[in-house]
């Protein structure tokens, strides 16, 4: 099976490419200040818990809530729609897909975890690995629509 960890340790991070698919282990969005996203969850197919971490440099309104600097979605807990303000001076919105194996922690960007980021009409389709050394990008499989 790939290992996802290796490519991206030898790559420093940066997106490469495997079987012919660019895959990365984290998704930059560019966003206006104010501007708001809706993250839509679409399916999970996974033995452990499934998320959606988001971070930015200032803080996210959701809920009327304020959560200052990052926010986990987890897909069993979260409705299947979110829609979040973000509040930014860079302009930007890291994504990231998590999960807990059963342990309470969160774990992300180790062993299998990789995903496939695909450009849609307002926004990204992301097609995720977890931590299972596999190539399948199926654990999770959300979207970030611009608002």
């Amino acid at each position: 099976m790939p290992s996802f960890q290796k490519l991206f340790f030898e790559s420093k991070g940066q997106p490469v490419v495997y079987n012919g698919q660019t895959i990365q282990m984290v998704d930059r969005l560019s966003i206006k200040n104010g501007q708001s996203l809706k993250v839509i969850f679409e399916s999970v197919s996974a033995e452990w818990r499934q998320g959606v971490h988001l971070s930015t440099d200032g803080n996210f309104i959701v809920n009327n809530m304020t959560v200052k600097k990052s926010v986990v979605l987890w897909q069993d807990t979260a409705p299947k729609e979110v829609l979040l303000q973000i509040h930014t001076k860079k302009g930007e919105c890291w994504i990231k897909n998590v999960w807990d194996t059963g342990n309470g922690v969160m774990d992300s960007w180790h062993n299998g975890a990789a995903m496939k980021v695909e450009e849609i009409g307002s926004g990204k389709r992301y097609r995720c690995n977890d931590g299972k050394p596999d190539d399948d990008f199926n654990n999770i499989i959300f979207r970030i629509e611009i608002a």
